[in-house]
């Protein structure tokens, strides 16, 4: 690790400051890190789509429960572009076996469900602890700026949902109105297996986008408390004062020594020169100086080197600390209350003590009471789909419900449609107002039955509807049924007669109400009863 190259600002920052940074940073290497997720993960994803199309879910469960072990490749660029050392796609991918079985198992069983994941992660790939050691280390990195850890957890599932249920929005989104389709029908039918595909990829392409903001936030955070640990500022900013005064030093000290250099260069030629002019005089007074008889003046030489005796000088050094001045005494006295001597606690609890004292035994069991709350929580999930299981199959229910038959209306146009309305014989009783004179009571007699008879038919008529629309609405109706084609014919002819008559005060001619009253009963009467029998039949 040289934070020499680092390509980050080192300093302290806060916990949400430092899940900022892991955003920019996932940002800026989005790209590798999109790169190798996908050449990691989709052949697992691609075995997802080899189970069966009523098991998709367990694919989607399956990719997601393997995030821990796909998200070490985009870990280790990130470990090594901090330190602009950008690795290449390829040697990451070798590297994937190797970074995949690193404590695995743990890492795919009680681990799995940690919110703190993505912080603790490096600890075990960077770091390469496990067991003891792993565990202390957690504890002093979850002692500040841990909490935003288990938020990102939380919000990352959150966003993976929301970007699934988003796209399958944007894709519902083009779908026409006039295309009658069954919202929980078209996307959650088990009989068309196209739609688990376009599920399942949607549930991929939503982990793929989220992984790397995930991946960068944890080691965000794990990176700032190794900062504020290990005081990386201060030793960049030492390591930046000692290169400012190694190169204000090394000018000088070269221009120095080549003063130096140049000066006893030329010190030397001039004092061989002089040499060589006044050797004769030196001669002249080395002869008539007198012997010196004084005493010397370099001291005698101390003799030779003698190796000490390492006993013998740790005697010397117990004398030395045994004199007076290193054997001073001091009494002092006071007054204290007298306390009452307690039995000294057992064995037992002293280590009991010293075990929470060291911290260790709160990371214990706050690991425990960790894993505990996590069983809790699935088994209140398990014990509430098992409670409601038949809710929870009612509301996926892949067959089309019932239509709720719609209650029949009573009035139209202003006319009472009921049975009790009609007499039993409609054409003896429209014959008998023909008669009387009262062609538009007959008429009304033959619509209202004529009406009646539609609803009771199937034939949906509302008081909203125009006389020319129930016509319509009749066609619609029997337009497969060659035998009732009579009816819609007669149908039609009694309902323009009756517009006219109703509207425009246009009476028919005797013939055409005489044809109308009379042919009722054959029409309706008849025919509903041939219907029948062929309905029998078949």
């Amino acid at each position: 690790m040289n934070l020499d190259q680092v390509t980050i600002e080192i300093r302290p920052r806060s916990a949400w400051e430092a899940v900022d940074l892991g955003l920019l940073m996932a940002k800026r290497w989005w790209l590798p890190m999109m790169k190798i997720w996908l050449l990691v993960s989709f052949p697992f994803f691609i075995f997802t789509l080899l189970i069966p199309d009523n098991w998709f879910w367990v694919g989607a469960l399956f990719i997601w429960w393997l995030k821990p072990v796909l998200e070490r490749p985009l870990l280790h660029i990130l470990s090594h572009a901090v330190f602009n050392e950008l690795p290449d796609t390829r040697s990451t991918f070798k590297l994937f076996p190797s970074l995949a079985l690193k404590q695995i198992f743990a890492s795919l069983t009680w681990r799995r469900l940690s919110p703190t994941r993505g912080m603790d992660l490096p600890v075990v790939q960077l770091e390469g602890l496990s067991g003891t050691r792993r565990q202390d280390r957690l504890g002093v990195m979850h002692r500040v700026d841990s909490s935003p850890a288990s938020w990102i957890t939380f919000m990352g599932l959150l966003l993976e949902i929301f970007l699934w249920v988003g796209m399958i929005s944007f894709i519902w989104a083009f779908i026409p109105r006039e295309i009658d389709i069954e919202w929980a029908n078209f996307f959650f039918d088990q009989e068309s297996s196209n739609l688990h595909l376009l599920q399942l990829s949607i549930w991929y392409l939503a982990l793929s986008l989220t992984a790397p903001f995930y991946v960068a936030c944890g080691f965000s955070l794990y990176l700032n408390r190794r900062i504020k640990l290990e005081a990386w500022d201060i030793d960049i900013a030492f390591r930046r004062i000692a290169n400012k005064r190694s190169t204000a030093k090394i000018l000088p000290s070269l221009l120095l020594t080549l003063a130096l250099g140049l000066s006893i260069f030329a010190f030397d030629a001039q004092r061989s020169a002089v040499a060589d002019e006044q050797l004769p005089a030196v001669e002249e007074s080395l002869e008539t100086t007198e012997e010196y008889s004084g005493e010397a003046v370099i001291d005698k030489p101390l003799g030779e080197f003698t190796e000490i005796d390492r006993n013998q000088a740790q005697e010397s050094i117990k004398a030395v600390l045994q004199q007076a001045e290193f054997s001073r005494k001091e009494i002092q006295r006071t007054l204290k209350f007298d306390e009452r001597e307690e039995d000294e606690p057992s064995t037992f609890w002293k280590k009991f003590f010293k075990f929470l004292a060291n911290f260790e035994g709160f990371v214990a069991a706050a690991s425990v009471l960790e894993i505990l709350l996590w069983l809790a929580v699935l088994a209140l999930i398990g014990f509430v789909f098992y409670r409601y299981r038949h809710w929870l199959a009612a509301q996926f229910v892949r067959i089309k419900p019932t239509p709720i038959p719609k209650a029949k209306p009573v009035t139209l146009f202003g006319m009472d449609v009921t049975r009790e309305s009609l007499p039993e014989d409609i054409s003896t009783n429209a014959l008998k107002l023909l008669q009387a004179g009262d062609m538009r009571a007959a008429l009304a007699l033959l619509y209202r039955a004529s009406l009646f008879h539609l609803v009771h038919s199937g034939v949906e008529i509302h008081d909203g509807h125009t006389e020319r629309e129930c016509a319509e609405l009749m066609r619609e109706h029997f337009a497969k049924n060659s035998a009732a084609q009579t009816r819609v014919a007669y149908f039609v002819a009694l309902t323009r007669e009756w517009q006219r008559l109703a509207y425009g005060h246009l009476l028919p001619s005797a013939e055409k109400a005489q044809y109308l009253c009379a042919n009722w009963n054959s029409c309706w009467l008849q025919q509903s009863n041939t219907a029948s029998a062929q309905g029998a039949a078949e």
